[in-house]
Formats: C-alpha cells, structure tokens, sequence
C-alpha cells in the first residue's frame, strides 16, 4: 500500500464538498510553487501539538510560528479547525489541479497574494520567478510560463490604494480582504450620527471603517503611547459607541501570522453588526 499523500488528503475534502479547495501553504505544495525551508515538505500528519486556553483546544502554534497546517477554504463560513486542518473563508474561484480534476485549489496568482503575510520579500520574488519564467519544453513539456509578467503586476496593482498611511495600515486593509470580509475605506471621514439630544456626532477619521455596518478599526502604533493621545483615543471611542460604531483597535501584536487575531475580531464586529457572508 502507498503512503497517504497531502494531495490524497485534499481529494477527500473535496470529493466531501465541492465547495471546498486547497489555498496557502497547501495550494502553493500541490501547484509545485517553490516555498522556503521546511514550508516545502507536504503535510499527511498533525503538525502542532494541541493547546489549552481559555479551556478549549486550539491547534494554532504559538510564538513566531507559521501555521502549517493543511489549509482549505470554502465561501461558506469558515468551519472549525483540527489539528490538522485549518479552514478559511475566501471569495475566490478555483481551479482544477493539473491532471487531478477532483482537487480544487486557488490560481497561482491568487495563491502568491495569499502568501504576502506568510513570506519574506524574498520568497515571494522567488514564486514570482518561478511563474513568469519560460520554461524549456523538453524537460518540462510545457512551453508557456505559467503566468504573464503583466498579469502579476495587474493582480498586485489592483490591491494598491492611496489612502492607506502606513504600511501597517495598509495591511490590516489587505488581510481582511483576503479572508472573505468586505474591503474597508481607509483614511475617509465617515458621516457622524446624532446622540439621543439630536447633537451631531464627530466619528473622527478611522484608520479604516465599514460604513455600512459601522465598524472602525483603529491600529494603536508608537504615537498612540502619549497619555494626550490615550485620552483623545478614548474619548472618540466613546462617541463612536454613542452613535452605534463598534470600534476594534489594534496593535502590532495582531499583524503577526498574517494579521489572523486582527481578521478575526473584525469579522466578529461585523457579524455582530448585521454582516452576513452573502452581504
């Protein structure tokens, strides 16, 4: 009998649901994507020894290191994870893998996107490299590169805006995206509500913000450690709360692990302030 492969693993999810697909770490293993280090070695057993905190498991590793768990996804709301599975939902349409059509994974593209919060500058150029490279069809029986220069600079082009002041900022309006969640205004000056007198409202101008289910998002960088500062912080907090905003605030603590503490509390202002997946 053959051993079990990640790829064999991933045809049994699904074969399970065909909504279900392969993305990060796991897409990029089956596409033949080069990944650094240990990153590289396919994963058919439990990677991480499980946790207790708060009194529930949880198969997240600690400290710096990066999730390796099989990672699958779906459009549905993200199910629960094992310890050998981590589940995403992501608003992407899959493809077929070479010459195994029951297994679902995310475009190349999409999968290199999805791994800007996971490897270094260079990693990233080297699976740039290894797309748009031309390959020698005797050896690879193929003669067109997988993906057009252009094509990378138009996916990473489409995630530019001119709003962000930061580049933390500029993460945490990314992250979000790439997990399924609306996309953000960044750096815009939502319109204020009225308290219970009828007095207008101030909002300030969030670092980001969903309109629509009044959420903010605040990230608490060095300028944020003045007691001036804390004091203003608070007290426009306050008035957000007045109005109906929920207001997540965040530091650098939650851009780690491609900003996952940061996408999860924000997704759970939104649920909490009317967004549903099919919003």
């Amino acid at each position: 009998m053959r051993p079990i492969t990640e790829v064999d693993i991933v045809a049994a999810f699904c074969r399970r649901d065909r909504g279900t697909f392969a993305a990060g770490l796991t897409a990029a293993r089956l596409w033949g994507i080069p990944l650094p280090g240990v990153l590289a070695d396919e994963v058919v057993s439990v990677p991480l020894p499980s946790r207790r905190v708060n009194g529930r498991s949880v198969h997240r590793p600690g400290g710096r290191t990066v999730d390796i768990r099989i990672h699958l996804a779906s459009s549905a709301p993200p199910r629960r994870g094992s310890a050998l599975v981590r589940w995403s939902h992501l608003e992407t349409t899959p493809m077929s893998l070479d010459h195994q059509p029951a297994v679902q994974v995310t475009r190349r593209i999409r999968t290199l996107i999805d791994l800007s919060g996971v490897l270094r500058l260079e990693g990233l150029v080297a699976i740039g490299d290894h797309l748009v490279r031309q390959p020698r069809p005797e050896y690879e029986g193929r003669s067109v590169p997988y993906a057009r220069l252009e094509e990378l600079l138009e996916a990473a082009v489409a995630q530019v805006r001119r709003d962000s002041d930061s580049p933390a900022e500029t993460t945490l309006r990314l992250a979000p995206v790439r997990a399924g969640l609306p996309e953000p205004l960044a750096n815009v000056r939502p319109v204020g509500g009225v308290d219970r007198l009828g007095a207008r409202i101030d909002l300030g101008q969030p670092d980001l913000h969903w309109a629509t289910w009044r959420v903010a998002l605040e990230h608490d960088g060095p300028t944020h450690l003045t007691p001036q500062q804390q004091a203003r912080d608070i007290a426009r907090g306050e008035r957000r709360a007045r109005a109906g905003w929920v207001e997540v605030r965040t530091t650098a603590e939650d851009l780690q692990y491609g900003c996952r503490k940061a996408v999860d509390r924000v997704r759970d202002a939104l649920l909490r302030q009317g967004w549903t997946v099919s919003a």
